[in-house]
């Protein structure tokens, strides 16, 4: 959900244009200090949006009188006055399921950044996050700043602000309004007794919360959907894996069999048995079965070391956690990786972690179900 220009900053644009009409006229000089002046009535006309009471296009859903309007909502602390606003009924669900309501009726000040209704709707399985007090008050204490209220002004200036639950947010422009970690502010600077309020259209999840979420352990050994399909014995198996370096320990794991081909196709066998430590992501067969053309890329030296010195990294050893932790790393190869908890366990670049934490003896393989392809 996206903010529509308002009438007062349409009202200054065409002022700063019949500015640069009038202009036209003059010489080059007087064109110069026209567009200077209209730069500045633009900004101008931007910095008094951010300061204006009560503004964005879902202002309008807040009801114009009672408790629950903007008026009432003054009068009350932030989770009193969020209560008696149907817009937020949701949110107010989450802070008492949370108890978390005695603390956002404290005497602040604070800065709080509340999705509305249909935020909460977009939010998958929210009934067993709301079940969950931990992960709940995690997310939660995410959307608010303390010892600050900050309009919408202040926020900008700001750049980024250290939340209640530990992470920080990012602010940055969004039409005429902002953004909040890409969450645009869909109604500004709602005053409560306690402090600021913004209604944003999404709710907000801090990355120690997308870790809980997962479901799975990301430090534990051997985890994923796909590693029930790596031998229970012998030199294949887990055990049997962690006592080899990488290359030699792919080469006994049948499910790895068409990497172990195009490795050595690559001449990257000694590479990928030096000492290392080595983060290595390996694409199981069916990963490349779904490449186009694969016959003509394992003949091709020269851009199959670079696909797959993409799929390791280099210096670090590092388990799921780790990687989430870490957010992105750079390659063998050069280019960098983005991760991400997922569902199950993460992503790399999009490409689903299968079977996870595989310890080899000089790093951790995780076994993912595409074949990355750098860019260029």
């Amino acid at each position: 959900m996206r903010t529509n220009k308002p009438i007062g900053r349409m009202f200054a644009l065409l002022a700063a244009l019949a500015m640069v009409l009038a202009a036209c006229g003059g010489d080059s000089a007087d064109t110069t200090t026209t567009t200077v002046a209209e730069t500045t009535t633009t900004e101008a006309a931007m910095d008094d949006m951010l300061m204006q009471m009560n503004v964005g296009p879902a202002c309008s859903a807040v009801p114009a009188d009672g408790e629950g309007s903007f008026d009432g909502m003054a009068d009350d602390p932030a989770a009193t006055a969020a209560s008696n606003n149907p817009v937020l009924s949701t949110l107010v669900t989450a802070v008492s399921e949370a108890g978390l309501v005695d603390t956002l009726n404290s005497e602040g000040p604070f800065t709080i950044f509340a999705p509305y209704n249909d935020a909460f709707a977009e939010v998958e399985d929210l009934e067993s996050i709301l079940e969950d007090e931990e992960l709940l008050s995690s997310i939660l204490t995410y959307h608010v700043v303390a010892g600050e209220s900050l309009d919408l002004a202040g926020l900008a200036e700001a750049g980024s602000l250290e939340t209640v639950q530990g992470e920080s947010l990012e602010f940055a422009p969004e039409g005429d309004l902002i953004s909040v970690n890409g969450a645009a502010v869909i109604c500004g600077n709602v005053e409560v007794a306690n402090g600021t309020v913004h209604i944003i259209d999404e709710v907000l999840v801090p990355m120690a919360a997308s870790d809980m979420m997962t479901g799975a352990d990301l430090m534990a050994v051997n985890v994923g959907p796909a590693c029930s399909a790596v031998p229970a014995d012998g030199e294949g198996s887990f055990d049997g894996m962690a006592d080899d370096p990488a290359a030699t320990a792919a080469s006994n794991n049948p499910v790895l069999s068409t990497l172990v081909t195009a490795v050595s196709e690559a001449g990257l066998v000694d590479t990928l048995n030096s000492e290392g430590p080595f983060t290595i992501f390996a694409p199981y067969n069916d990963a490349f079965a779904e490449v186009e053309d694969l016959e003509s890329i394992l003949e091709d030296e020269e851009l199959l070391s670079s696909i797959l010195t993409y799929h390791v990294v280099a210096g670090e050893s590092l388990d799921l956690q780790g990687l989430v932790d870490a957010g992105n790393v750079t390659t063998v190869q050069g280019g960098d990786l983005a991760i991400e908890a997922s569902e199950d366990l993460a992503t790399v670049n999009g490409a689903n972690v299968i079977c996870g934490n595989v310890q080899v003896a000089n790093g951790t393989v995780h076994i993912i179900d595409t074949v990355l392809v750098p860019e260029g």
